[in-house]
């Protein structure tokens, strides 16, 4: 996998940043606070979503009503952009949200998202019908 690009709205520091992957071995370096871990996280929910160990309200910033994470990235030769959000309310939830594979868009529940992007890391069966910890 190689990634492209990710852009973050109301993730824990950052309020609207997009953050462009050069090719090959990229280094997060930074200041304690920088934003290196919040870069990490971001990735992780646009694959996988909420799980147990990351919840939504971890990543949401402070006093925001809504949050989005957009990641594109390369896998085997296709063209992969995945959108997730967050919205507050009584708690922090995810949407629906949507994948693009090669520009044809695909909305999806977090379940239906999180199903595609295991398929597309050809993750083995059995995962791809449990649901996310």
């Amino acid at each position: 996998m190689n990634l492209k690009q990710l852009k973050l709205k109301n993730m824990r520091s950052f309020t609207d940043e997009v953050i462009a992957f050069p090719s090959g071995t990229t280094l997060l370096s930074g200041s304690i606070g920088a934003g290196k871990s919040t870069i990490l996280l971001a990735i992780e929910f646009a694959l996988f979503g909420i799980t147990k160990e990351m919840s939504g309200a971890a990543l949401l910033r402070n006093g925001a009503e809504k949050g989005s994470v957009e990641l594109s990235f390369i896998i085997d030769k296709k063209e992969i952009t995945i959108k997730r959000n967050l919205k507050r309310g009584s708690s922090v939830v995810q949407e629906a949200g949507y994948i693009s594979i090669d520009n044809a868009i695909r909305e999806g529940t977090a379940t239906e998202l999180r199903q595609a992007v295991l398929s597309l890391l050809h993750y083995p069966q059995e995962f791809l019908t449990k649901s996310p910890s």
